[in-house]
């Protein structure tokens, strides 16, 4: 079994699986459709510029992977971290359908994990009863940006072994 993986590592592997996943896809945005960002536990601090807000220039839709806690049992065993993955996107329609390109967003999230739970060198979304992939839509008015989110448990391999390997790309 693999050994000497990291939770960062693993959040940098899943916003590449991400990325890969909705490459192709756009969705309503500012001034337009546009392509979905991933970021990394947090969103870019805001430079302030608010005539940014409802153009192109702004960040939605986005997905942001955040680790939320882990828990090892020994040193040989494997992490299990839970990831967040908050979704927002924008939709001044009045029609408000904002949420569907959220539930959209996440339908591909959970049918690509359900098919392909690997993803990374060597990372795994966890499919058991005791590890459910959950989803929610948030009920706030936050018009016109709507938000969701999907939880996540996925196994981090051990984090004793081989501490030489280069791991410069994914730092």
């Amino acid at each position: 079994m693999a050994k000497g993986y990291t939770a960062r590592m693993m959040q940098l592997a899943m916003i590449e699986e991400l990325e890969g996943l909705f490459k192709d896809k756009k969705f309503n945005g500012q001034q337009s459709k546009k392509s979905l960002k991933v970021f990394k536990q947090n969103l870019p601090i805001d430079d302030g510029n608010d005539e940014d807000a409802d153009t192109d220039a702004a960040a939605s839709p986005y997905i942001v992977v955040i680790l939320g806690e882990g828990s090892i049992k020994d040193p040989d065993s494997p992490q299990i971290v839970s990831v967040m993955l908050t979704i927002c996107c924008y939709d001044e329609g009045k029609e408000r359908e904002g949420y569907e390109d959220v539930q959209n967003i996440i339908e591909d999230i959970l049918q690509h994990f359900c098919v392909s739970p690997q993803f990374g060198a060597a990372f795994e979304v966890m499919r058991e009863t005791d590890h459910e992939m959950q989803w929610a839509i948030q009920q706030d008015d936050t018009y016109p940006y709507y938000f969701g989110a999907v939880l996540l448990d996925v196994t981090v391999p051990a984090m004793t072994g081989d501490q030489n390997k280069n791991w410069g790309d994914m730092i």
